[in-house]
């Protein structure tokens, strides 16, 4: 089960999910609110989600790239069956793939869902 940097389960309702996509490629905070805002959330609620994204992601999420997600995402194979904390862990991983603390990391191109399907 993935769940948040709190251990609360990931759910539409409550706006805390976090796209893959959005690991890989980064996204600012007002892409964050505005991503929540197209969604169906009631609006005491999407104020609530909104303060939340505030305080796990002051700057928005930073571009990780692919092969740290993957890292990451292995890395919780030997762990218990929760997975919380993700961005986090990713990016801890990305200095791992890219070296120097990941500072220095610039993807070569940006991936378009859909684009390499066959």
């Amino acid at each position: 089960m993935i769940c948040d940097a709190h251990g609360h389960k990931m759910s539409k309702s409550l706006g805390n999910i976090i796209d893959p996509i959005e690991i890989i490629n980064g996204i600012s905070l007002d892409s964050l609110h505005n991503r929540l805002e197209e969604g169906n959330l009631d609006p005491k609620e999407l104020d609530v989600a909104k303060a939340g994204l505030i305080i796990n992601f002051p700057h928005g999420i930073a571009e990780c790239g692919a092969d740290a997600l993957r890292f990451a995402l292995i890395s919780y194979t030997t762990q218990s069956f929760w997975i919380s904390s993700m961005v986090q862990q990713t990016l801890e991983c990305r200095s791992i793939c890219y070296g120097q603390n990941g500072e220095d990391y610039v993807p070569p191109n940006k991936y378009t869902p859909g684009k390499y399907l066959l």
